[in-house]
């Protein structure tokens, strides 16, 4: 049986030879920065609303060109089942398919792509309705050093109503349900997007001045995310853009060259993009944009080749080549 005293021996020397040990430990311990939980991204932004912001204008102009293109190119009576009939607006039934790709430099650098498709019907001699769909693929680097990457398909109904011999009212409505990559984190969104755009038409000598007012708006809802390199938290929010555009297309008198007919075309407008985050952050600024192409037009259809160059206020220039046809049944 071991004494008390031994005992007391015992444990004093144990604590001697560990004491060295446990000091050590708590000071590299102390040494050790705390693991801090994620913290919400900065001030503004939801990097995906950038992203949004910077693309909006231009998104909303593929569509709006789109369905404003096919109801241009199928009311010549070239692209009608039968060309003997006197001119008429607007086609029997036609799909049509229309493809863009964009470079974004300055500010915010980058690329998009669409490829937008429709089909539809007349409805009485006035009325064109149908639906509408497209595919969206974009990688747009932020100021912040951030890339958003984006991809989805989006679906919808559209329609093209002609009011009276100079004003026409196109809209739409569209339904999505992108994927996204921020960074490494990887989410998808729900997104409502619609237009309307009011056209008329003023005759002249040599072309016909088609000018124009547009409104589009879109909501997103996002989830709460993280990104992985390096590692931000960012909290669910619903996101939202308007767009309102004044503008005019010039379309020149046709040009006839064997069996087809050419149909020259210019336009310039201006965007007014207003962006909210939904964290209480709203960014706004204005985007002009030129464009010119050709539509050319055939007895089974019509193909549209197109240009723009556009510049936000914010120092971002995106210059895009797109290319349409447009079926005739």
């Amino acid at each position: 049986m071991i004494s008390t005293s031994r005992a007391r021996r015992t444990s004093l020397v144990f604590a001697a030879l560990t004491a060295p040990l446990v000091a050590t430990s708590m000071a590299a311990a102390q040494s050790i920065p705390p693991i801090m939980p994620p913290t919400y991204g900065p001030k503004m932004e939801s990097p995906r609303s950038e992203a949004l912001g910077v693309e909006a204008g231009n998104t909303f102009a593929i569509y709006r060109d789109a369905i404003a293109q096919r109801r241009r190119a199928t009311s010549q009576p070239a692209v009608r089942q039968d060309s003997s009939e006197a001119p008429t607006w607007g086609g029997i039934s036609s799909a049509w398919i229309s493809a863009d790709t964009k470079r974004l430099n300055g500010t915010y650098s980058g690329n998009s792509s669409n490829l937008v498709f429709g089909v539809d019907a007349m409805v009485g001699s006035n009325l064109i309705v149908g639906l509408i769909g497209g595919y969206n693929r974009s990688s747009v680097d932020l100021p912040s050093g951030q890339r958003v990457k984006a991809d989805g398909f989006s679906v919808g109904p559209y329609f093209s109503a002609r009011l009276s011999d100079s004003l026409s009212l196109d809209g739409f409505i569209g339904f999505g349900k992108p994927d996204y990559n921020v960074d490494g984190g990887q989410f998808s969104g729900d997104k409502t997007f619609g237009n309307l755009t009011l056209s008329g038409s003023v005759p002249m000598q040599n072309a016909e001045l088609s000018p124009f007012i547009s409104v589009a708006s879109v909501r997103e809802k996002l989830p709460a995310f993280s990104s992985t390199a390096p590692v931000v938290a960012y909290a669910a929010t619903e996101i939202k853009s308007f767009v309102a555009t004044l503008g005019t297309n010039v379309h020149y008198n046709a040009i006839d060259r064997g069996n087809l007919t050419y149909l020259p075309t210019a336009g310039l407008e201006i965007d007014y993009v207003r962006n909210d985050d939904g964290f209480g952050n709203v960014d706004s600024f204005t985007t002009p944009r030129i464009s010119g192409g050709v539509t050319i037009i055939s007895d089974t259809g019509a193909l549209n080749l197109g240009a723009n160059v556009a510049r936000t206020s914010e120092g971002t220039t995106t210059v895009g080549v797109n290319a349409g046809y447009y079926f005739q049944f």
